[in-house]
């Protein structure tokens, strides 16, 4: 991990990915982590925010942009990047909670429910493999997040390709415990965004609601996603 530093923040990065990258002011990023900040501004039905994966926090500028002032309750094994994310962003970044901990773990000592969950969780690169996401994103976690989501709660997962796995199986393990599911595709990048929830709105309004933050802060990624509608039933609760 490497952490490279420019007049507007600073990025961590794992090879060829950008694992975070924060901002000294509240703005967007022009990268994935304006979809992920808009995805929670746009269809957070509440203001209780969990967030499984902070490494830097590089989804908040873009969130407090937004306005979107909501405390944020984070869980991250690593204290790599809550150093960086407090130099540069206690100024603006409101009422951030950051507990070192296994997601997985955190998880099952939570007496809430919350109305909107980011489910961000990567780990680094190997000589095999790119950066990819953890076997619990696909096994454990699904099942874990839907205990701890409101009847109207919404999950959000960067979905990133997990080896052994294909595309429409990742979609499939991470929705099935809900009514309805979408997905997001970049034209910038590899990574896909999936939204589910027993309460979940079309395509096309998703896509309005989303694009709309988008462009609230002049982020380039406005113009650049598409959303679509898994077709599989689920099962809810």
């Amino acid at each position: 991990m490497r952490v490279l530093r420019s007049s507007r923040g600073a990025q961590i990065v794992d090879g060829r990915d950008v694992v975070s990258e924060l901002l000294r002011l509240p703005g967007p990023t022009h990268g994935l982590f304006d979809v992920l900040a808009a995805c929670v501004a746009a269809l957070a039905p509440g203001r209780r925010v969990a967030v499984l994966g902070f490494a830097a926090g590089g989804f908040v500028a873009p969130l407090r942009a937004m306005g979107f002032d909501a405390a944020l309750n984070c869980v991250d094994a690593s204290r790599d990047g809550e150093a960086l994310f407090r130099e540069l962003a206690a100024d603006w970044a409101g009422d951030v909670r950051v507990t070192h901990a296994d997601a997985a773990v955190w998880l099952r000592r939570q007496r809430r429910r919350y109305d909107v969950v980011l489910e961000d969780l990567s780990i680094p690169r190997t000589r095999k493999h790119d950066g990819t996401k953890p076997e619990i994103s696909v096994s454990v976690l699904p099942g874990l997040i839907r205990r701890r989501v409101t009847a109207r709660g919404v999950v959000i997962t960067n979905l990133i390709p997990v080896p052994g796995h294909t595309w429409p199986e990742l979609e499939h393990r991470v929705s099935q415990p809900y009514r309805h599911a979408a997905v997001i595709h970049f034209r910038d990048f590899e990574n896909r965004v999936l939204i589910a929830s027993d309460h979940l709105e079309s395509a096309a309004r998703l896509s309005r609601a989303v694009r709309a933050k988008l462009r609230w802060i002049a982020s380039i990624q406005s113009e650049r996603v598409l959303i679509r509608t898994l077709a599989t039933q689920r099962h809810g609760r």
